[in-house]
């Protein structure tokens, strides 16, 4: 079992949350794990390398960071109008 893979899905599981080919994945380590047997779940073709999900997951975080930069960007307008400095993060303009 790649116990590096391992650790690392059971970390996203707990955070972020899985996709379907990584819940099975994970699934399937655990089954592994303990000498049982794993059949998936659902009717989806799970069949997905490890490769493949990891590329899956670089273009999740891309847009993730894409996000932070839009943010960002509505951020600096938002100063750059009004003059204020929005120092306590949410969302600009709007008194929480």
């Amino acid at each position: 079992m790649d116990d590096a893979r391992y650790q690392q899905l059971l970390q996203k599981r707990d955070g972020t949350g899985l996709t379907d080919a990584e819940a099975n994945e994970l699934g399937r380590l655990m089954a592994e794990a303990e000498g049982l047997d794993y059949q998936g779940h659902g009717a989806k073709d799970f069949d997905e390398s490890s490769e493949e999900i990891r590329e899956q997951e670089r273009v999740a975080a891309a847009s993730d960071k894409s996000i932070d930069l839009d943010a960002e960007r509505i951020n600096a307008i938002y100063e750059a109008q009004t003059g204020q400095i929005d120092e306590g993060g949410g969302t600009p303009g709007i008194q929480e």
